[in-house]
């Protein structure tokens, strides 16, 4: 068959919207055509596994805050996550309503047993073979890469389930424009990744000395004892002061006064208070899940120490590769006992899995020959499938002991089952009751609606694709963590706090990770999970 024609058929094939798209606010619409967005809306048809993790976690699991987003747009995944289902489902409604028509006129005596059998046979390969035509016409025209022809465009299918509530709830809680985040798990920057490294430091705010000359005599020319040494008055700030004035320095050195050569474009800055969000039902109080709980911190305390206190952080973060590589850097400054206490971590989004890179790879259209291969590769896969029913016990031995013809069979499900364990993971609710009597049976019902993962975070791969991307997200963290070291000494000049103690402390993180007591803490590696692809450690 000609392409044109090929086009014309799956467009007939695809299901019809029920309705119009939703509406959509305006806001938040500059992720709805990065790469990331069409990666991950092309990863709904190809990965069963991961479309069903978008749409438990975006649609089933509605009560739960949806994770911050890092350079893509949830709507559009979900959108099409409810499109590549509804094109399965299609596909097995097709077959099994003929399968019963056939199974009826067999029985009438209309068709014959073994005309029957074939029919019965060939229906379900037929249902599978017009899916897989529509599919590649999806992945071939709305989510190829845009062009002067056309292409992705930002635009998703419409679906009941996806109404303009749902739309408007996503979009405003991944864009966190309250500055709020409601996590759910463990960690805290929920959706910005695996973390990479973390520092910190606890400087005293003393005076800065008078003169130099002055700071260095001493009696008997010896050192002078910092008691002695006459000082400046410090000159006094709040934690609201100096975050406030390192995030506009840092937007304006790295984005909006730099050189345009020098500009780093995907640069954000931003300020966001992080908290859990527990929903309790408790009758004796009137209390009830129907609203996300506030911050209920006491005007003036920072950083107050309780569970659900919200602790606000700078979020540099600094969207690299079309938004595919997202570096995600964490400040938090507080002030105790007369001492400046500043953390950072650094959080990375890696690329995404290489299966969803496969849209890119595609031909433009559906040609007579490639008709012809796809109906091949399904008689061949039915035919790995029915091998596989066959070799599931390898499936537990270890790849380095199995025999090599066996591993291209297993390779693949064993992957999948490996994103699934690391989705499980992330999502994991980790509350046991472990009390003498059982005491949990009788608190209130709860409910923690916090985020506790991106659908963005549940199709990163495990390995860097190409070996820029290790390096550009090792550079993107060096040199924030520079500026934020030279922003932070500028503001504490300017306050006349003595640097002395500040330039040691910068001098030994700058050294690099070789240095293991960096700003009175640990200077430390987690370990990050990503490999390039030879296999090499990063």
């Amino acid at each position: 068959m000609s392409g044109a024609r090929t086009t014309m058929a799956t467009e007939e094939l695809s299901p019809r919207p029920p309705g119009p798209p939703p509406q959509r606010p305006p806001a938040h619409r500059e992720y709805l055509r990065t790469r990331a967005t069409r990666l991950l809306s092309a990863g709904t048809y190809l990965d069963p596994g991961y479309r069903g993790a978008v749409i438990r976690e975006l649609l089933d699991s509605r009560f739960r805050v949806v994770a911050p987003s890092f350079g893509y747009d949830a709507v559009s995944v979900l959108a099409h996550a409810l499109a590549a289902r509804r094109l399965h489902r299609t596909q097995w409604a097709a077959a099994a309503g003929t399968a019963a028509a056939v199974l009826l006129l067999m029985s009438s005596g209309v068709l014959s047993g073994p005309l029957g059998v074939v029919v019965l046979l060939w229906v379900p390969w037929a249902a599978a073979y017009l899916r897989r035509i529509v599919t590649l016409h999806i992945l071939m025209t709305r989510l190829r890469e845009s062009g002067p022809d056309g292409g992705f465009g930002g635009a998703c299918p419409s679906h009941d389930k996806l109404t303009s509530e749902l739309a408007r709830k996503i979009d405003q809680e991944q864009a966190s424009r309250s500055g709020l985040v409601f996590y759910g798990g463990y960690r805290p920057f929920v959706g910005a990744g695996l973390p990479m490294r973390e520092w910190s430091n606890a400087q005293l705010l003393l005076g800065a000395p008078k003169t130099r000359i002055m700071a260095r005599k001493g009696e008997n020319g010896l050192p002078p004892d910092l008691d002695t040494v006459e000082r400046r008055q410090v000159i006094p700030f709040t934690v609201r002061d100096i975050t406030g004035q390192v995030a506009a320095r840092m937007a304006a050195d790295l984005r909006d006064e730099a050189h345009p050569d020098e500009r780093i474009e995907g640069l954000t800055v931003e300020q966001r208070r992080y908290t859990t969000a527990i929903r309790t039902n408790d009758r004796s109080t009137g209390a009830d899940w129907s609203e996300l709980p506030g911050t209920d911190d006491l005007p003036g305390v920072h950083w107050r120490e309780d569970y659900d206190a919200a602790r606000e952080y700078l979020c540099v973060r600094v969207g690299s590769w079309d938004e595919e590589l997202v570096t995600s850097i964490f400040v938090g400054f507080d002030i105790r006992g007369n001492t400046l206490h500043t953390e950072f971590y650094t959080y990375v989004l890696g690329p995404l899995v290489k299966d969803f890179h496969l849209v890119d790879q595609l031909p433009r259209t559906i040609d007579g020959r490639l008709a012809v291969r796809l109906a091949w590769d399904m008689f061949t896969t039915t035919v790995r499938w029915s091998t596989v029913l066959w070799l599931w016990p390898l499936w537990l031995v270890p790849e380095r002991f199995l025999p090599t013809w066996a591993v291209p069979w297993i390779r693949p499900w064993r992957a999948r089952r490996a994103r699934r364990a690391m989705a499980a993971v992330l999502q994991a609710d980790q509350m046991t009751d472990t009390s003498e009597f059982g005491l949990g049976r009788y608190v209130n019902p709860w409910l923690n609606c916090g985020a506790v993962a991106s659908v963005r975070e549940l199709a990163t791969s495990e390995h860097y694709h190409h070996f820029f991307q290790h390096s550009d997200a090792t550079k993107y963290m060096e040199i924030i963590e520079r500026r934020l070291l030279q922003n932070i000494r500028a503001f504490l000049d300017e306050h006349d706090v003595d640097l002395a103690e500040h330039d040691r402390a910068q001098t030994n993180i700058l050294l690099g990770d070789n240095s293991q007591n960096v700003f009175g803490g640990q200077n430390s590696n987690f370990g990050y999970n990503y490999q390039p692809q030879d296999g090499r450690s990063s």
